[in-house]
């Protein structure tokens, strides 16, 4: 009776601790699935978890049509997303769109390589830290379409003129394009430009945009281009609080027309160097003079000067219409066109010298100032060749060196004038030796 009585409460026991543990499974059963379901109540509605919404945003990117790929910005946030010297390499066809709750949408730290397509929407606002910018190489394309209530803003961290380098341009896509964009405070690196494009073929269409606080130039353009090459288009576009707003070839006058306006600058004119223009052109009236930088050759086609036209020369260069070509220069009383010294000096620079035959050379309502030789004969303001042909009427010599015009054979030249008037200037006419010639007849 003894024994059984121990054998049932060996049992007992048995049983108690067998209950006793398999309640505690079940309870460690239920922590766990109220862990995971904390785990899956963390998830925002993009489906990143609360370890992976602390890693940096900019890294996750989104899918676009195209094949395209967009950096995505959480619901919610506020701070700019940060791309990284490879997000370019590594996302080739990228969009970069507007986050409305951002005051900036991105920051790019470096001077960054594009190689690929890039497009930008109405409305991003981009931040560069010092020395970063966007260089567009020959296989790139890129697509700034903003809008007048949503312009696109690409701008330095710091606002100083200078503090990044700013867009850099070798693509030859037909399709680049930049319209209501503003380029700010840039200007800094290598190029000193907010805008620099680069190579004969590279290609860019702009309206409506702006470049402000360039250190140095706002926009560059280099490389000469064929008399054929129209390849940089703008229209009302702006360019303001540069040092420069402009500096480019000669051969690139055809991109300057009168819907832009490059004033507001340290330096009021459009910076031109490069001796030779090619084919038919228009020198177009800005709102500041051109100030070049080089002797000027034109050789063949068709070169009109509209009314108003303002020129600046450097020292001692000269202008030569030769061959072929053909020079109308006809302004208005209302609005001259005037060529004239950097510095109000007589003889400044040299003269204007016209040893074409064309019968449409014209010279009205003009101003020449500063000009004429100083150590060599013929001096005079404007110098025509043996043989040639010129018509010039309403024409003011200012401050010139000694002779207004210069002929090198009256006799054999066809020369017709009216109107001519002498401003600090002492004589009219001259030979190719210098000899002042009182009546073309008897010459």
């Amino acid at each position: 009776m003894q024994i059984k009585f121990k054998t049932l409460l060996l049992l007992l026991l048995v049983g108690i601790a067998f209950t006793s543990c398999r309640n505690g499974k079940d309870s460690e059963a239920s922590n766990d699935d109220s862990n995971l379901e904390q785990v899956e109540n963390t998830s925002n509605n993009d489906g990143i978890t609360s370890k992976d919404s602390q890693q940096d945003i900019s890294t996750t990117i989104t899918e676009e049509d195209g094949g395209a790929t967009s950096p995505n910005s959480p619901k919610g946030n506020k701070a700019p997303l940060t791309l990284d010297c490879n997000y370019f390499r590594d996302n080739p066809n990228t969009v970069l769109k507007d986050n409305p709750e951002a005051p900036v949408d991105y920051i790019i730290s470096c001077f960054t390589r594009i190689d690929g397509k890039l497009t930008i929407e109405p409305g991003v606002v981009i931040a560069f830290e010092q020395n970063a910018g966007m260089e567009f190489k020959d296989k790139a394309a890129f697509s700034m379409k903003g809008t007048a209530a949503k312009p696109i803003l690409l701008t330095g961290k710091e606002k100083r003129a200078g503090s990044w380098r700013g867009i850099h341009t070798e693509s030859p896509s037909s399709t680049n394009i930049m319209t209501y964009v503003t380029i700010d405070y840039a200007g800094g690196g290598t190029s000193r430009a907010a805008l620099a494009i680069y190579r004969e073929a590279s290609n860019l269409t702009m309206e409506n945009c702006t470049v402000s606080n360039s250190k140095f130039i706002g926009i560059l353009v280099k490389d000469d281009v064929a008399k054929d090459v129209r390849n940089i288009n703008m229209k009302n576009c702006i360019f303001t609080k540069n040092n420069i707003p402009l500096q480019t070839n000669i051969t690139r006058i055809g991109m300057l027309n009168g819907t832009n306006s490059f004033s507001g600058n340290k330096n009021d004119y459009v910076y031109i160097d490069r001796e030779n223009l090619k084919g038919d052109a228009t020198w177009a009236k800005l709102d500041v003079p051109y100030f070049l930088q080089d002797n000027f050759r034109y050789h063949d086609g068709v070169l009109t000067v509209e009314p108003g036209v303002v020129i600046i020369m450097s020292a001692q260069n000269w202008m030569h219409i030769s061959n072929k070509a053909s020079l109308v220069m006809v302004g208005t009383a209302a609005d001259p066109i005037i060529i004239r010294g950097e510095h109000d000096v007589a003889g400044f620079w040299q003269q204007l010298n016209i040893d074409s035959s064309s019968p449409l050379n014209k010279i009205g309502h003009a101003i020449f100032k500063n000009a004429g030789r100083t150590t060599e004969e013929p001096n005079g303001a404007i110098f025509l060749g043996r043989s040639k042909f010129l018509s010039i009427h309403d024409v003011v010599f200012n401050n010139c060196f000694e002779y207004g015009l210069s002929i090198q054979d009256a006799s054999k030249s066809h020369f017709e004038y009216s109107n001519l008037t002498l401003e600090k200037t002492s004589k009219l006419l001259s030979d190719y030796s210098g000899k002042e010639i009182d009546d073309l007849n008897k010459s």
